[in-house]
């Protein structure tokens, strides 16, 4: 039975017993295949379907997310009936998340790639830069639908009650499927890197078999919201692994020293946004990197750093699962305020001090800064501060 379902065989005893908790969706459509049962009903055997009359569906609580932190009740009512309706023309649209930044399995971040992979090789688009996603699409037989709008008299009715926020629903929608008509529409006037971006993430949610077999729950049953935001989570990884063509932009950022220069050449090349080529690059290099970025919110407000590092930068410095050491936020700040690069002394894991050269960029998104280590200073390991029981190393400044 693992070998019918493509899984390993310890794997299946442990689910079978009952040991794992928390069975990813992708692994479970592996065994409804394999048993020969619905893979629906494996996921309410799981728990991840649900059901609730009362709240909101799925679709209807993912466009909120568009509206803000600070929903009044009146927005949660107009986004009900702006969605209502679009469902009533049987326009069932699961609308893209901006920014899930949630974390998938080693397996889970393969079985993706895979079949990205398989539909760009359908595609014969390995190895085109930037990847053609209008060939792609036609391939996996989705075409580019007309702007999403309600008719007249559907916006008379709504605004009677809602007013602007009808329009607001709309306007705030980036890109939307309908896999049932196998239409893909994303929002005109978004800028060109972040239209591809969202037009990979639509062909993400078609291309995963585990979530095109449960598009349509969304009546009385609904999957539960973390199993719904991990769906959002992968299809973000399926766009950047349909835009990066798996381990290619990986094999191509190695062959010379990363920079952000380097970064910039990449970003044209493959037709990814900065942001997500740096930290494309930063999470998949051979070589010790780091990357901490500060979004801004539409309101122009910049948000606090998030933290990626190369597997090796990680074993030896663990920023990844701490805060960015003091030494790198003013590392960070010395180089932008001269725009050129700057370098400080920061303690690895083994309180040895280290040479890390930063470079920032600041684009229309995000505050970027780009850290490599240099050459450890010899001499330094032994000079810790004692007696305050504090692990953490002065500073070069500070021990003078």
């Amino acid at each position: 039975m693992a070998a019918k379902a493509g899984v390993n065989h310890g794997y299946l005893s442990q689910l079978e017993r009952g040991d794992v908790a928390e069975p990813a969706p992708s692994m479970l459509h592996k065994v409804a295949k394999g048993y020969d049962v619905p893979f629906s009903v494996l996921m309410r055997w799981a728990g991840y379907i649900e059901a609730d009359e009362n709240s909101l569906t799925a679709n209807q609580e993912i466009a909120l997310r568009y509206l803000g932190d600070d929903v009044s009740d009146e927005e949660l009512e107009a986004v009900r009936a702006v969605m209502d309706v679009l469902r009533s023309r049987r326009s069932s649209f699961g609308a893209e998340a901006e920014c899930l930044d949630g974390y998938l399995a080693v397996d889970e971040r393969e079985a993706i790639r895979a079949q990205v992979l398989m539909l760009l090789r359908r595609a014969d688009a390995i190895d085109v830069y930037p990847t053609p996603l209008d060939r792609v699409m036609e391939v996996a037989r989705l075409v580019a639908a007309g702007e999403i709008t309600l008719d007249e008299a559907e916006k008379r009715q709504l605004r009677k009650r809602f007013g602007s926020l009808v329009d607001k629903v709309l306007h705030q929608l980036q890109g939307v499927i309908h896999l049932k008509a196998r239409e893909v529409w994303v929002h005109p006037d978004l800028p060109t890197l972040r239209r591809r971006f969202v037009t990979a993430h639509e062909i993400g949610h078609d291309v995963l078999p585990w979530q095109r077999e449960l598009a349509y729950i969304d009546d009385d049953k609904r999957l539960r919201d973390d199993v719904r935001f991990r769906f959002e989570r992968e299809a973000n990884q399926a766009a950047i692994e349909l835009l990066a063509q798996g381990d290619a932009l990986r094999g191509e950022a190695d062959d010379s020293p990363l920079s952000l220069s380097a970064l910039a050449k990449l970003s044209d090349k493959y037709q990814i946004s900065l942001q997500a080529i740096a930290r494309r690059v930063t999470e998949e290099t051979r070589q010790d990197a780091a990357m901490a970025i500060r979004f801004r919110s539409r309101t122009g407000g910049i948000g606090p750093y998030h933290v990626y590092c190369s597997p090796t930068f990680q074993s030896r410095f663990g920023w990844a699962t701490s805060s960015l050491p003091p030494e790198a936020r003013h590392g960070a700040r010395n180089a932008a305020r001269t725009t050129a690069a700057a370098d400080f002394l920061v303690a690895d894991l083994s309180t040895t001090f280290v040479q890390v050269t930063v470079e920032t960029v600041e684009t229309r998104y995000a505050f970027i800064a780009l850290f490599t280590p240099v050459a450890a200073i010899r001499g330094f390991r032994r000079l810790l501060h004692v007696g305050s029981g504090s692990r953490r190393p002065h500073t070069a400044e500070a021990l003078g």
